[in-house]
């Protein structure tokens, strides 16, 4: 596990300690609407972070070797005009750079559309019948774990809170976390472990059945295709995130 050297960005999301999210707040001004909750807002307001934003001071390898990749690409295929100046030329670079930004954002877009429509499936609701090959393949992986508990579900821990995706009760409490990808991993990412551990964690007393996490991979290219990841024992992660919570408090004042 590597720690990035980054500060908290101030758009994030934020939780009240009995677990009511706090994602906007109003102006000074409040003719002006609503804007982001910033770590300013949090502090004075006595809010909790969210499991993710406390992991944002991770490094993320495979990310940052998208974004060089990328920069690369975007480089080798910008061909530089006659006599154009090396400043010129970069900002060319990164106005196409942009364009692969609106690209990533698409692809946000559609596993937002994906989460949304596996929770209206959960919730037994009707969904649109487009997702339903990246659904039916993850409803298929959860029927063993057991019945829903709930889905969205926010839970408080010790000094932070999130939103589960869902809550499965059978032999054991399942909780799961569901992550879009264009390329399904081999095994779970160690973030998401922290993640879902942290979650697990925020549970409490399950009385005598013992809790479970569970990362859920659904491929955004090839529609059907999943990667399932069951950790029984999630300790170790959720040592590693109290780490992380620690050393983003410290980083970001908020003791």
């Amino acid at each position: 596990m590597t720690i990035a050297n980054v500060k908290q960005s101030e758009a994030s999301h934020w939780y009240y300690p009995d677990s009511r999210p706090c994602y906007e707040v109003p102006y000074a001004d409040p003719s002006k609407g609503m804007r982001p909750t910033t770590l300013r807002d949090a502090k004075k307001l006595g809010l909790l972070p969210s499991v993710t934003t406390c992991l944002r001071v991770l490094d993320k390898p495979a990310l940052n070797s998208w974004k060089i990749e990328m920069a690369v690409l975007a480089v080798l295929t910008t061909p530089k005009l006659a006599d154009e100046p090396l400043d010129a030329f970069i900002k060319r670079v990164l106005s196409v750079d942009k364009e692969q930004d609106a690209e990533a954002a698409k692809a946000r877009e559609l596993g937002t559309q994906i989460h949304d429509a596996l929770e209206l499936a959960l919730g037994n609701w009707p969904y649109e019948e487009s997702f339903a090959p990246y659904v039916l393949p993850v409803l298929d992986a959860l029927k063993p774990m057991g019945k829903v508990l709930a889905t969205e579900k926010i839970m408080v821990g010790e000094g932070y809170a999130g939103r589960i995706d869902a809550i499965l009760d059978g032999n054991e409490i399942t909780v799961v976390d569901f992550k879009t990808t264009k390329t399904l991993p081999k095994e779970s990412w160690w973030e998401h472990q922290l993640q879902t551990a942290a979650y697990c964690a925020a549970l409490g007393n399950t009385g005598n059945k013992r809790i479970k996490s569970c990362n859920i991979y659904i491929d955004t290219i090839n529609a059907g295709k999943i990667f399932v990841s069951v950790q029984e024992d999630w300790g170790k992660a959720f040592e590693a995130f109290d780490h992380v919570l620690s050393y983003w408090k410290i980083t970001n004042n908020f003791i």
